[in-house]
């Protein structure tokens, strides 16, 4: 999509909807992404109709390189961010993988990763 992650620094993305179902990113730590090439993220979703501080947590934590971030986001948005708590547990447990190395970085696009 050629977005340029690095101008949006609010880091939240759109990715694509579901019937009935609007779904975000928050990239975590947006600076170290930039600097590494690997970018943390959280993937948020609101059913339609519900109040904004109802939301679903799709994916509390996911790895994902550049290029597949690029083809998950449809546009930046200035809200959206949610209180890290669960992130940073799902965060830790991703990093404690492979005796401390990480686990599995997503490569295709946050939708495939997700399933």
């Amino acid at each position: 999509m050629g977005q340029d992650l690095a101008s949006h620094t609010a880091g939240i993305w759109s990715i694509a909807d579901t019937p009935g179902m609007s779904r975000w990113i928050v990239i975590h730590d947006l600076e170290a992404s930039q600097t590494t090439g690997i970018y943390h993220i959280e993937v948020i979703g609101r059913k339609s109709g519900d109040p904004s501080w109802q939301i679903v947590r799709l994916a509390p934590h996911m790895a994902i390189t550049e290029n597949a971030l690029r083809e998950s986001i449809v546009e930046p948005l200035n809200t959206g961010a949610v209180y890290p708590e669960a992130y940073d547990d799902a965060y830790s447990a991703w990093q404690a993988q492979n005796g401390g190395a990480g686990g599995v970085v997503c490569t295709s696009s946050v939708l495939d990763c997700m399933q």
